[in-house]
């Protein structure tokens, strides 16, 4: 019979290495000025729907595989190093989530606003879009940006990677930080190099058998008692 643990965990490594694939698809896939203003993200969507949505849906599929990938990744660790993944894992894989359900609904929406006929307005519209709720999502997302290096620090504290983990986080935190603004594929892919690195690393620990939650424990020993 196949341990649920281990077909779940395999499971996330796919998840961890498709969102590196489907990551990499977007950024060839959004057309330029995807990140420019509002009245050029929206003269973009309606220059080029398909290609818009397409980046849309690729985009999404990535950030939600690679939440569910974090997510299962904080059951590695059960005993050092035990806080930090709790913490750090849980706070960077909801981000991504948010990341993927936001970031998704509000290109969704670009999409559409793109279509109406009075762009001025539409404009407008999309610069006013805003309510608690989506402030707070917002805000989760930023938080989120940090915490993949508290994640790293628990598993280099489990000693299931070095503490190179930790450091390849924070690059990869600087490179997105760095190349956020550009429209140009190859700088963000560049930018995106270190994050996807750390999601393949954390598919070989998926698929490893180093974990510290399922480390065997030693059976005591039988002590023979004369009869």
């Amino acid at each position: 019979m196949t341990n649920p643990v281990t077909t779940r965990r395999r499971t996330a490594a796919v998840a961890a290495g498709g969102a590196v694939v489907f990551r990499v698809a977007s950024i060839f896939l959004w057309p330029p000025d995807s990140d420019a203003s509002h009245a050029r993200m929206l003269a973009t969507a309606a220059d080029h729907p398909a290609a818009w949505q397409l980046a849309t849906a690729a985009e999404v599929i990535a950030w939600l595989l690679a939440g569910f990938a974090v997510l299962t990744g904080i059951r590695l660790v059960a005993d050092r190093g035990y806080r930090l993944t709790q913490v750090g894992g849980w706070v960077y894989g909801v981000s991504l989530l948010a990341l993927g359900f936001v970031g998704g609904a509000m290109n969704a929406v670009t999409g559409v606003l793109a279509t109406e006929p009075s762009r001025a307005l539409m404009v407008k519209v999309q610069g006013d879009l805003s309510s608690p709720v989506l402030t707070a999502m917002v805000a989760l997302i930023m938080l989120g940006e940090l915490f993949p290096i508290v994640f790293g620090l628990g598993l280099a504290r489990a000693r299931l990677v070095g503490w190179w983990y930790p450091a390849l986080n924070t690059v990869a935190l600087a490179a997105y930080v760095v190349t956020s603004d550009s429209s140009d594929h190859l700088v963000n892919l560049a930018g995106f190099v270190p994050l996807g690195a750390s999601w393949l690393v954390l598919a070989r620990l998926l698929t490893s058998r180093r974990s510290t939650a399922t480390a065997p424990v030693a059976a005591p020993a039988l002590s023979a008692t004369p009869a």
